[in-house]
């Protein structure tokens, strides 16, 4: 059952998504000079941003965030870092601005998954 798609019929009358460029990691390369370069995987998506609510910004005060926080809501998976699963570093597109996924708030299989992004400078 494609919870997302049910959803979206009754949220997208009240606020329509936001056209978005996903940047999946792939990883990175290493240059000449010994720094590295992150890959990414680009995929064209819609989003709906929101602002967090009181309880997400109560649970992040500890975390010592800083900059411009988002809750993003998007059709499919992406991450936050997981140093033990080698992954993250995905970030999301919109605004003008690349928005770096800074936690996985929650995610239901690969229908859809709610994201905190931070506005990168």
């Amino acid at each position: 059952m494609n919870l997302f798609g049910a959803a979206c019929g009754a949220v997208c009358a009240v606020g329509p998504g936001v056209p978005a460029m996903l940047k999946l990691s792939t990883g990175s390369a290493g240059n000449a000079d010994f720094t590295r370069t992150a890959q990414y995987r680009e995929v064209a998506a819609t989003i709906w941003v929101q602002a967090l609510s009181s309880d997400e910004l109560q649970h992040v005060g500890d975390l010592s965030q800083q900059g411009a926080l988002r809750i993003v809501y998007v059709a499919g998976v992406a991450g936050g870092m997981d140093r033990a699963a080698g992954t993250g570093g995905d970030m999301v597109n919109f605004d003008g601005a690349d928005w770096l996924v800074v936690r996985q708030m929650e995610q239901w299989g690969t229908a859809w998954s709610k994201l905190m992004v931070r506005r990168q400078t």
